[in-house]
């Protein structure tokens, strides 16, 4: 004998569908063999029937019948008994399909001797609706009125219009809408519009999850009938230039942090007579972020005159940077962090004395390290404002110098 247990039939209800060439024309939809024939390779019709285990069992016997309008009576139209993989995957698939209309469906089940369980029986009804087949003609970004929509541009609203033939929205047949590439997969966040004759609907992209590449948009109805990958469906998202290469020039304070060295003689940590330039190219460009390379040059000039001495000199300094960017607030302001190596390097630095006594002049170069962020405010589509922070450590003959590299400038992005 078997355990009793909570038994409830599952129904792929909206997986059950006869096929129709246009849902436009005509209500009266009738189920013919030759559909499942033509469409056996990629859109193949099936009729898949699930229920929920009863444990071990010798087999389930399942009967559907149809409700019948004229004598308001349900008439036996199917009936299966289970083999021995039926009963563990407890799921069939129902040929030759059934047309639509209202069903009710018995479950008896028998244990391992072969006795029918009474109470464990079940009985449901449910609805076999017609199947229609998307067809994708156009897919096309309203703003440009082509298939194309980039990713920098200000007045993206991830808005994709989709032309066609039995385009459903949320509250007709389920069709379900997806923008596919060789990478990933998106669903659309809502359909925000549709007309009359399902010829037409309007989708709506939370723009974050797209990237660049060459998209199909797909859509599935709940049958499994889907529309087919052509150029009609094909639908391209990039930026408007590949590549973005930036100029910019400004002032920069270097401040000494951990060695006295400079302080001593200086008789200060900032030094302000200084000036800095940047180029940064920018040649790879994802939605999750900007990767590229750049180059920055300092340079400060320090004089001091004391009572024994005078000093004078210059300080110059040249990193290669790796470069991350990450545009926020619909692309106009940078979040930008760099990080890279170069040298540091004092040039003509020289003590001079009373009676037109003067030291030798020091020039040396040492190997350096830059890490820093930035901040970019696009006052236009070219014009940028940036303020920045930077770290740069170098290690002398006789001493480690630290600088804090408080920045600002204005830039030009070609």
């Amino acid at each position: 004998m078997i355990c009793k247990k909570s038994f409830i039939p599952i129904f792929f209800i909206f997986s059950c569908f006869i096929f129709a060439q246009n849902a436009d024309e005509s209500d009266e939809i009738l189920f013919e063999s030759e559909i499942t024939k033509e469409n056996a390779q990629e859109n193949k019709i099936l009729q898949p029937f699930e229920w929920t285990s009863a444990g071990e069992v010798l087999k389930y016997e399942i009967i559907i019948e149809q409700f019948d309008k004229a004598s308001q009576k349900y008439v036996k139209c199917y009936s299966h008994e289970t083999n021995e993989e039926e009963n563990k995957s407890c799921r069939i698939f129902i040929e030759p399909p059934l047309p639509r209309g209202e069903y009710r469906s018995t479950i008896k089940v028998y244990n391992v001797l072969g006795v029918l369980e009474k109470d464990m029986t079940s009985t449901d009804v449910f609805i076999v609706r017609p199947a229609y087949k998307p067809d994708i003609r156009d897919v096309s970004y309203p703003l440009y009125m082509r298939s194309m929509i980039y990713l920098d541009d200000y007045d993206n609203d991830g808005v994709i219009e989709v032309e066609g033939r039995n385009l459903f929205g949320p509250n007709d047949a389920i069709t379900d809408y997806f923008l596919v590439s060789e990478k990933r997969t998106i669903k659309p966040d809502t359909v925000t519009a549709q007309d009359s004759k399902n010829r037409k609907v309007r989708l709506k992209f939370n723009m974050k999850k797209i990237d660049v590449g060459i998209y199909h948009l797909y859509a599935q109805d709940s049958s499994g009938l889907h529309s087919e990958y052509n150029s009609d469906s094909e639908f391209i998202v990039k930026f408007k230039k590949w590549m973005d290469l930036d100029i910019e020039a400004g002032y920069v304070c270097p401040i000494a942090l951990h060695d006295d060295t400079f302080p001593f003689y200086l008789e200060r940590r900032l030094y302000t007579m200084s000036a800095q330039s940047r180029i940064t190219f920018i040649p790879y460009k994802r939605n999750w972020g900007y990767l590229g390379i750049g180059l920055r040059a300092c340079a400060t000039r320090f004089s001091t005159k004391k009572e024994l001495y005078t000093i004078d000199g210059n300080l110059g300094m040249g990193h290669v940077l790796f470069v991350y960017q990450k545009p926020t607030f619909r692309r106009r302001l940078f979040i930008e962090l760099h990080g890279g190596a170069g040298l540091t390097c004092f040039n003509n630095i020289q003590f001079h004395y009373p009676h037109n006594v003067h030291s030798d002049l020091l020039n040396t170069c040492s190997f350096s390290f830059d890490a820093g962020g930035s901040l970019l405010l696009f006052l236009n589509k070219r014009i940028y404002a940036e303020a920045s922070a930077d770290y740069i450590l170098t290690k002398n003959k006789d001493m480690l110098l630290g600088f804090l590299m408080p920045s600002a400038g204005i830039g030009w992005q070609f």
